[in-house]
């Protein structure tokens, strides 16, 4: 198919009325994007020009955000069955149950030896698909995004406890005070082993460092943001969802830059500085191009 522009606070591309879409990632092309669109079940390849590919999946609503693996594999989290769905490059699917029911997938990240870190929403666990098995390791509260660490681990935000977690390979657990409102969503890592969090709740992000010192950014009360994403000169952007912007950060300061249309959910930003955001009541995506 391909996608009408809808150039309104920023340009993009609209998408069919009940798409609510929420997760994104950028593709191994390093210009298209998935999108998940938790209203309609679908997955959605988008590239700049607006052609797309969609792929219906059964109804599950979807979770959060989805990942896409070296070997072009997208995995995505169906919320309510309990299973990972995993979309080859040929456009075949195959299902990977987990292995308790209720356990509800919300998220997934690929490491780079190909296993892939799941975060549920029920049962205090994140799991990891790795040689065709789930394992799970129980983390004590209910799992919200998670991110593959280079040191073969992941991060993960939670819902319920004002903490960063990691989680070794192995799977040891250490949750890092964050303080806080405890509802934390998007994850980020920068060069130096720097870890941003979107504390949902807080209305403001955190950066914990190696040594694991916190520092805080303030958000626009009621901003709510979601997501964190490095764009041009290692400028750190962030989707505000319940204020309808795109903040940067400046100095010890975080601005508002760019008006966006209704929610900015998720965010990339691709290497020569083009901002993708899901825009969840628009049934939009939108894009900008960023500076420095």
């Amino acid at each position: 198919m391909t996608l009408a522009k809808d150039d309104l606070q920023t340009i993009g591309f609209a998408l069919a009325t009940g798409t609510q879409p929420v997760g994104l990632a950028l593709d191994r092309d390093g210009s298209s994007v998935w999108i998940l669109g938790t209203g309609s079940n679908r997955v959605l390849h988008v590239r700049p020009d607006g052609s797309a590919t969609a792929y219906q999946l059964p109804a599950s609503d979807l979770g959060l955000n989805l990942s896409q693996s070296q070997d072009s594999t997208v995995w995505i989290p169906e919320q309510y069955r309990d299973a990972v769905m995993a979309l080859a490059p040929d456009g075949s699917a195959r299902e990977c149950r987990l292995p308790r029911k209720g356990s509800e997938p919300v998220a997934t990240s690929t490491g780079a030896d190909g296993s892939v870190w799941v975060s549920e929403a029920h049962g205090a666990a994140i799991a990891r698909f790795a040689g065709r098995h789930f394992v799970e390791y129980p983390i004590g509260v209910a799992g919200a995004e998670v991110l593959a660490s280079a040191d073969g681990g992941a991060w993960f935000t939670v819902n319920g406890a004002p903490v960063l977690g990691h989680i070794t390979a192995s799977g040891d657990v250490e949750r890092i005070p964050i303080g806080g409102s405890g509802v934390t969503l998007g994850l980020l890592a920068t060069p130096g082993g720097a870890i941003w969090v979107a504390d949902f709740g807080g209305d403001r992000i955190v950066r914990v460092t190696a040594d694991r010192q916190v520092s805080e950014w303030k958000t626009a009360a009621g901003a709510k943001p979601q997501s964190i994403a490095v764009g041009p000169a290692g400028s750190i952007w962030v989707t505000e969802s319940g204020t309808n912007h795109l903040a940067v950060v400046r100095g010890t300061h975080l601005v508002e830059v760019y008006r966006t249309g209704d929610w900015p959910d998720h965010m990339v930003i691709t290497a020569d500085g083009w901002a993708w955001f899901t825009e969840y009541y628009q049934d939009r995506v939108g894009r900008v191009r960023l500076t420095a």
